[in-house]
């Protein structure tokens, strides 16, 4: 059944912890499994070390595999939406394209992403299902995004993925000038959340309502709350000249 496998399908095996038998051995683990009591038998040899280095264990190997022992962290790699921060447009989709790039030379067995055309279909470049999931999954572990396991096939080439990626991650990346205000924009998310739940006293808005109102009032210009006096203040005739006169109606 494997004897078509080339050498880039090994590697994509080995980087899976999945490593090859010989005829013999696995002819004789396939007898040893048939001829088992029990029926979930599955001859297979793992590099425990490599299945370990993916990070992201099967649930099915994590009686295997022993989590490594938590020691000082090394330096963690910079997130890609932090380093996409501060770049413009042109820089960005530079950057997301070189990523995707050089998971398709790892997943492909090709030595860098260099020789790789952007504009080259993914399925001309050799890919199948199997290394099209390879490529979701390494993107998704590197960009945080949900990918689909067709992503390959909604975006065909290495450049309309790129395009995609910047899609996606760019509105996460705020200009450096908005950055201290993140933070804020965050607590009034959660504020409003709060408040179109269901159950607050009516008494209890309607002080909600009251301390908003003070607090909008605070952040309006001045001439905001001169021209409100105005218009408080006017009587009908006042109120219509200054419609014709200010707004130009």
């Amino acid at each position: 059944m494997a004897g078509g496998l080339d050498e880039t399908d090994r590697q994509r095996m080995a980087r899976a912890g999945v490593l090859p038998f010989d005829v013999e051995p696995g002819l004789a683990a396939f007898d040893a499994a048939v001829a088992a009591p029990a029926t979930p038998i599955v001859p297979i040899r793992l590099d425990l070390a490599a299945v370990r280095e993916t990070g992201d264990v099967p649930p099915l190997l994590r009686g295997l595999v022993r989590r490594p022992t938590v020691r000082a962290a090394a330096p963690a790699a910079v997130p890609v939406v932090q380093r996409l921060t501060g770049l413009s447009a042109d820089d960005q989709r530079g950057l997301l394209l070189d990523l995707v790039l050089g998971h398709v030379a790892t997943v492909l067995g090709y030595s860098g992403g260099q020789a790789i055309e952007p504009t080259r279909g993914f399925l001309d470049l050799g890919f199948d299902s199997l290394t099209a999931v390879e490529l979701r999954n390494g993107l998704t572990a590197a960009t945080g995004l949900r990918l689909p396991a067709t992503v390959i096939f909604d975006y065909p080439t290495p450049g309309d993925l790129a395009g995609h990626l910047h899609d996606q991650l760019a509105p996460a990346v705020a200009p450096p000038s908005a950055l201290p205000v993140l933070p804020a924009l965050a607590e009034l998310d959660r504020f409003e959340a709060t408040l179109a739940g269901d159950g607050l006293d009516p008494a209890v808005r309607d002080e909600i309502a009251g301390r908003l109102r003070k607090l909008l009032a605070a952040w309006q210009p001045a001439e905001d709350d001169e021209v409100a006096d105005r218009l408080g203040e006017a009587s009908d005739e006042e109120m219509f000249a200054f419609i014709d006169n200010e707004l130009g109606l």
